[in-house]
């Protein structure tokens, strides 16, 4: 049985304990927010908007956070044995905050739940890293453009690694929708993301790891 709840995120429901963090937090990239998710047991699968972001371990340390722009999205978790649940969140920009929640195991005899499918993946695009606009002219498709310091840190769109050229922003053509975006490297805190691409337009981030402990 899937549960499902629609709520504001500077509210707390019977669902979700959601905490308001201090000021103490890391910095926000542009006007992103973050959740730190402290959910039971940890490696319990994270989905937003139909998208794998990873598992609940990789988003509940301080310096562990599931960036997510602004604006309404489902976030579900979900985990082999359990009940997968479903809520939509509004999500202020320059937010933080702090989910908890416990799964529920499937009671005896409970049918499973489906895990979420990945939405359609979008054609390769001819040279991921074009020109910026190029690569948004195609109905239902926008383009993402990501610039990353250090130059040669590892892009993950998705689950999928893309490589451009150092010097320039690395473009790539993806269907309209929210998708994942995490850049790593070693010796550096590792940033992780949920970007909304529109169609026929061209998203930029810009990416600065911070050093300290690694992927």
């Amino acid at each position: 049985m899937t549960l499902t709840r629609t709520f504001l995120l500077s509210f707390t429901t019977a669902a979700m304990l959601l905490v308001p963090l201090s000021s103490d937090t890391p910095a926000f990239f542009d006007e992103e927010s973050s959740l730190q998710l402290q959910v039971t047991p940890r490696e319990s699968e994270v989905f937003v908007d139909g998208y794998f972001a990873g598992r609940v371990d990789d988003f509940d340390g301080r310096f562990q956070r599931l960036h997510i722009q602004p604006g309404e999205h489902d976030l579900t978790l979900y985990l082999d044995g359990h009940r997968k649940v479903t809520q939509t969140i509004l999500i202020r920009p320059r937010s933080s905050f702090r989910i908890r929640y416990e799964m529920t195991p499937l009671a005896a005899g409970e049918a499973p739940d489906a895990r979420p499918s990945k939405p359609p993946k979008p054609p390769e695009p001819p040279d991921a890293a074009a020109a910026e606009g190029d690569a948004a002219g195609v109905e239902g498709y926008g383009a993402l453009a990501i610039r990353v310091q250090p130059a040669d840190a590892e892009v993950l769109i998705d689950g999928e690694r893309w490589q451009g050229a150092t010097e320039k922003a690395l473009v790539v053509q993806l269907a309209a929708g929210t998708h994942s975006v995490e850049v790593r490297k070693d010796g550096y805190r590792s940033y992780t993301a949920q970007v909304d691409v529109r169609g026929k337009e061209t998203s930029s981030i810009n990416v600065s790891l911070s050093k300290g402990e690694g992927q």
